[in-house]
């Protein structure tokens, strides 16, 4: 596993799983036991569902290992009711009116130039913020007008590094726009400037998005700053992975194939990608049975 995963997987174990199942014997862990589990999780610890399935994914790798090695005879897990994702008021995305809304108000705001740089390019590529953070200047190609996902920035424990991307799927070349070119154009000159003045002490030229002090960025840092110029607008609830959310879902209402967007994304089966985006796909389907009702219901009457 990855180091991210690991911290992950440890911080499930120990935040949720030890304190109740921990002290259990393996014999008198049931499945019904697992289910109320996971209830237990959702009410008294206020998860909601996606973070609920998260623990239940570390409780049922432990069980195959435990299998593997002869520790259990069953698997409890396997027939585990988990409890349903419930309409939350919030959404994935932006409407297209709100999203030009969004990118006046980081135009009007006084905020550090190279963050609303980043908050851009996460909004017109789709890309995940580790990706963003992970680019490196070799991966932009402005004569050809491409960028090479290939790397993302993780962190653990204090410690930032480029690892491997999610999936084989995220590394991708996707297209420039010009917005996006002149991002990095802008924020080429910057780095530029930050050499000049820290000198010896820049630690990591070969980053685009470095941090103020030329290290890599963690994405904390970038999202603070998000959350604090969203505090009090319309755009409380933003988040750096909403971005990518909104550049879909303005993809998807453009009428791009779902299979390009798919791809656009780095998503490892176009199944993900439907299943995310599948309320748009049915407001898409409606207003395809609305075309051809528009086109021809005339001729019935």
């Amino acid at each position: 596993m990855k180091p991210t995963t690991v911290q992950n997987y440890e911080s499930q174990y120990r935040n949720h799983i030890a304190p109740i199942l921990g002290n259990k014997k393996l014999k008198d862990i049931t499945t019904p036991m697992l289910t109320e589990f996971l209830k237990v999780l959702g009410k008294e610890h206020h998860l909601n569902a996606i973070s609920v399935r998260k623990v239940y994914i570390v409780v049922q790798s432990i069980y195959r290992r435990a299998l593997q090695q002869g520790f259990a005879r069953e698997n409890p897990c396997q027939n585990v009711i988990i409890p349903k994702k419930r309409d939350s008021g919030k959404r994935y995305s932006l409407s297209e009116e709100e999203t030009k809304r969004f990118l006046h108000l980081i135009r009007d705001k006084t905020w550090d130039e190279d963050v609303k740089r980043i908050l851009i390019v996460l909004l017109f590529t789709g890309m995940r913020i580790g990706e963003c953070l992970g680019l490196v200047w070799e991966d932009i190609d402005f004569e050809k007008k491409t960028i090479f996902i290939h790397h993302t920035l993780s962190c653990v424990d204090g410690e930032c590094y480029l690892d491997s991307p999610k999936t084989k799927s995220s590394v991708r070349l996707i297209a420039m726009n010009s917005t996006v070119e002149k991002c990095l154009r802008e924020q080429q000159a910057y780095v530029e400037k930050l050499k000049m003045a820290l000198g010896n002490k820049y630690a990591h030229p070969e980053m685009v998005f470095p941090s103020g002090l030329g290290n890599y960025r963690d994405r904390s840092s970038v999202y603070h700053s998000l959350k604090r110029m969203t505090k009090g607008t319309e755009f409380d609830d933003m988040t750096l992975h909403k971005l990518r959310h909104c550049n879909a879902t303005l993809l998807l209402n453009s009428g791009v194939d779902l299979k390009v967007i798919s791809e656009h994304l780095g998503h490892c089966d176009i199944g993900v990608t439907a299943n995310i985006y599948a309320d748009v796909l049915q407001k898409q389907k409606i207003r395809l049975a609305d075309t051809i009702d528009d086109k021809l219901s005339d001729e019935l009457t």
